[in-house]
Formats: C-alpha cells, sequence, structure tokens
C-alpha cells in the first residue's frame, strides 16, 4: 500500500470479546465523515433519480447526462439547505 500511496478507508469491527478500543472508535469516526457525505449523494441518485443506470450512445452524451443528474442533486440540495435553514 506504501508504494501507491494508498490510505485504509474501512472500518474496524468490535466484538462481544474483544471491543473496540478508545482509538479505534476514533478512526472509526474520522472515517465516517468522509464515507457519509458520499453515500448521501449515491444513496440520493439511486432512490430519488431512479438509480445510475445510463442509456446513451456515446461518450460525449453520457458525460452530459452525468453532468445534468450532478446539476439536479446540487439544486435539490440547495432547496434543502434554504428550506431547513442549514448553516455550514
Amino acid at each position: 500500500m506504501d508504494k501507491y500511496e494508498l490510505v485504509n478507508k474501512v472500518h474496524v469491527k468490535g466484538y462481544r470479546a474483544n471491543p473496540l478500543t478508545d482509538e479505534q472508535k476514533e478512526n472509526n469516526k474520522k472515517k465516517s465523515k468522509t464515507r457519509v457525505r458520499v453515500e448521501h449523494i449515491f444513496g440520493f441518485k439511486v432512490q430519488i433519480m431512479n438509480g445510475l443506470c445510463l442509456k446513451s450512445v456515446g461518450i460525449k452524451r453520457a458525460i452530459r447526462i452525468i453532468g445534468l443528474i450532478n446539476l439536479t442533486y446540487k439544486l435539490f440540495r440547495y432547496e434543502q439547505i434554504t428550506r431547513l435553514s442549514i448553516k455550514y
């Protein structure tokens, strides 16, 4: 892994006979902060926008469709943030 400069982002699992240490819990929490932002986006696209399956001919059309899907997600998210008055 050091050769490719990869970082392990897999959570550590605790067991009944071997519970997680406080350090492992903190590491899992840090990993979750990045993971949750990505998973919510894909979850939204799958559930609300009927999946991530593209039916187009050609890479240029597919790129444009993906761009429109991303724009639609951002518009939905903007509306949600303004409606709920979320502060970042």
